[in-house]
């Protein structure tokens, strides 16, 4: 994954840093498919966001669900990954965008400064 840069745009990670929406996914992806000592109840949260990002995105134009899908499940970081990320999430909007289908997906973030 890319480092954050300094972002502060993207998405409330906590202690007052960012990531972009892209970041975001990857690690949801981790988390959902390759963190079996996480708890549950977030495991499940970040299976939620997967499923409405991806949803929304497909819903946009997005094709490359699937292959995504794929590559965060074996832990793929490459290239490619992070460029079908990207489109993923430039699919479902910005930064607002995506928070809100995140939301919608009955996640909150702690630092979400809409909540």
């Amino acid at each position: 994954m890319r480092p954050d840069h300094g972002n502060t745009g993207g998405v409330p990670v906590g202690n007052g840093r960012h990531i972009s929406p892209a970041e975001f996914l990857l690690m949801a992806g981790f988390l959902a498919n390759r963190a079996p000592l996480a708890p549950v109840d977030a495991r499940a949260a970040a299976r939620r966001v997967l499923d409405a990002v991806l949803g929304v995105a497909v819903a946009h134009g997005f094709a490359h669900s699937d292959a995504l899908e794929s590559m965060m499940a074996s832990a793929e970081k490459s290239t490619p990954v992070w460029e079908l990320a990207e489109q993923a999430t430039a699919a479902v909007g910005d930064t607002v965008a995506f928070l809100q289908v995140i939301r919608a997906a009955g996640v909150t973030l702690e630092l979400d400064p809409s909540t």
